[in-house]
């Protein structure tokens, strides 16, 4: 098995506001991605595991549980963590390190309240 897991999906109430959110935070052109019988989706960019926001209308996000999804920070984490902040997100975490061996993490806060977060290998630190 080449990736455990091969697409993810994050929900959201508002697609427009949340690809700009997104673009602007990961630095990227999020495309509108139109289906039959589907909502629309926001499709990361992406050659490895991909995914996409899909709007679902009244969507609110779990209390803070469930699957952690975490954003390659390997060109280091606190520069996302601000641009987060900057596009209205919340920082639960700050760049943490899990052990010099492993790496950081960081987690942050949405617009639609879903937590995700960053992982960056401590080859940066070094």
């Amino acid at each position: 098995m080449k990736n455990t897991i091969t697409w993810f999906e994050i929900n959201v109430a508002n697609l427009k506001r949340s690809i700009k959110f997104y673009n602007h935070v990961l630095e990227t052109e999020i495309r509108i991605m139109n289906m039959d019988d589907f909502p629309a989706m926001g499709v990361f960019p992406d050659e490895g595991v991909n995914g996409a926001l899909v709007e679902e209308e009244g969507y609110e996000a779990p209390e803070h549980s469930g699957v952690m999804l975490y954003f390659d920070g390997s060109t280091g984490i606190d520069s996302y963590l601000k641009r987060v902040e900057e596009a209205g997100g919340f920082i639960m975490v700050p760049r943490t390190i899990v052990t010099e061996d492993i790496g950081f993490w960081g987690a942050f806060e949405d617009l639609d309240g879903n937590v995700l977060a960053f992982f960056e290998p401590p080859l940066i630190s070094k």
